[in-house]
C-alpha cells in the first residue's frame, strides 16, 4: 500500500514536471538501490490535521475516474485526493495555499522538537515560492500536491543530524535526491496492525 502511495505521488510529480528535462542518471534506479525504503529520518509531515483528513478524503473521492487506469487518472487522483485533504484540514484558501496556518499547524506538530523549527521554516518558504510554475490540465489543483512533494523533499535532505540515520543506504538515497528533484524520500513504514484476538 504504501509503495503503492509512492508510487502515484510518482506519477502526479511526474505530470506536474512533465516540462522539465531530468538528467539522465535519475531515469532508472542504480543497481545498488535498496529494494525496500530505508528509514532514515522520522520527517514530521504529512501534519496531524492532514492525517484526521485522509481517510475522509480517499472515501470522498475514491480512484481513478476511468476505467483503465492510465498514467493521469492516477495523477489527477492524487492530485484531487491531496487538495481534498488541504481543503479539509484549513491549509488552502480560495486563491491558494495558507501559509500562516500551515506554520501554526506545523509548530503544533512539532511540540518541543526544536531541531525541526529551521527545516520547517526553510521548507515553509522555500516551496511556498516554488509551487505553481507550470500549467497542469489536470481535474484539481495541483499546487496542493506539489507542495506536499516539495515539503517532504525539503525535510528529508535537511534533517537534523541527531534525527538522520547515518547508514550507506541512507546516504546514497539522499545523494541521488540532491540529484534528481522528482524522487521523494522513502515512504514511511507502514502501521503496526494491531494482533488478533484470542477466541
Amino acid at each position: 500500500m504504501f509503495w503503492k502511495g509512492c508510487l502515484l505521488m510518482l506519477l502526479a510529480v511526474a505530470a506536474v514536471h512533465a516540462q522539465q528535462q531530468e538528467p539522465e542518471e535519475c531515469r532508472t534506479p542504480p543497481p545498488n538501490w535498496p529494494k525496500k525504503p530505508p528509514q532514515c529520518c522520522d520527517v514530521p509531515f504529512p501534519l496531524e490535521g492532514m492525517k484526521k483528513q485522509f481517510g475522509n478524503c480517499v472515501k470522498q473521492n475514491g480512484g481513478p475516474t476511468s476505467a483503465v487506469p492510465t498514467a493521469k487518472a492516477l495523477a489527477d487522483a492524487r492530485m484531487c485526493l491531496e487538495e481534498c485533504v488541504y481543503k479539509g484540514a484549513g491549509l488552502k484558501k480560495q486563491k491558494g495555499l495558507d501559509s500562516g496556518t500551515i506554520g501554526d499547524e506545523f509548530r503544533k506538530t512539532l511540540g518541543n522538537k526544536k531541531e525541526w523549527t529551521a527545516p520547517v521554516d526553510k521548507a515553509i518558504k522555500s516551496c511556498m515560492g516554488a509551487v505553481g510554475k507550470f500549467k497542469v490540465d489536470t481535474q484539481c489543483d495541483s499546487i496542493p500536491l506539489e507542495f506536499s512533494h516539495c515539503v517532504m523533499r525539503e525535510l528529508f535532505l535537511n534533517c537534523p543530524s541527531k534525527q538522520w540515520k547515518n547508514t550507506a543506504e541512507c546516504n546514497l538515497v539522499k545523494g541521488r535526491m540532491q540529484i534528481c528533484p522528482n524522487i521523494p524520500p522513502p515512504p514511511p513504514p507502514a502501521p503496526q496492525q494491531p494482533p488478533p484476538r484470542r477466541a
